[in-house]
C-alpha cells in the first residue's frame, strides 16, 4: 500500500515523498522511530543501552580489557555484529584478537522485540544480556535483565 500512498501525497503537493520499499516491518526491527500508543507495550528498542562497549575484530584483547563491562560485543568497521568477548578473557589473554577469544555468533533480537516475552526468555536462559541489531546485523544495543 506504501506505493499507493506515495502517489497520493506527491497527488496532493508534497514534493519529498520516499516509498521505504522493505517495508514497516524492517523500519520497525531496525529500530527506526515509530509513534505509538501511549498504553503500548515496551520493546526492546525502549530500553536498550545503545552503547554497549565494542571491540573490533582484529583489536588486541589488551586494548580493551579495562572496558568496565562483563562483556564485549565483537564488531566490524561496519558494526556488524560477529560476536562477544567476556571481559574477563580479554584480561587473561591480552595479546590475543578479539576475533580469537569471542564466542561467535551470539543471539541478537530485533528492536521491536516485546520488552516482557524477552526478559522471561532471557530468565528462562540465564541471560543477563542481549544484543539488538538490525535485520542486517547491525548492532542498535544491548538489553540487560534487571535484578541478575
Amino acid at each position: 500500500m506504501s506505493p499507493r500512498a506515495a502517489w497520493r501525497l506527491e497527488q496532493l503537493g508534497f514534493k519529498e515523498v520516499y516509498d521505504y520499499v522493505a517495508g514497516k516491518a524492517d523500519w520497525i526491527a531496525s529500530g527506526l522511530p515509530t509513534v505509538r500508543s501511549p498504553d503500548s507495550d515496551l520493546r526492546a528498542g525502549d530500553v536498550m543501552e545503545t552503547g554497549p562497549p565494542t571491540v573490533l575484530l582484529g583489536q588486541s584483547a589488551g586494548d580493551v580489557a579495562a572496558s568496565g563491562g562483563r562483556s564485549l560485543i565483537v564488531v566490524n568497521e561496519e558494526r556488524i555484529v560477529f560476536g562477544r568477548l567476556m571481559a574477563d578473557e580479554a584480561e587473561a589473554h591480552p595479546d590475543a584478537t578479539a576475533e580469537e577469544l569471542m564466542s561467535p555468533g551470539p543471539t541478537t533480537v530485533r528492536a521491536h522485540e516485546p520488552l516482557e516475552p524477552l526478559h522471561e526468555r532471557m530468565r528462562a536462559a540465564h541471560v543477563h544480556e542481549v544484543v539488538v541489531s538490525t535485520p542486517e546485523g547491525r548492532l542498535l544495543g544491548v538489553v540487560h535483565l534487571p535484578n541478575i
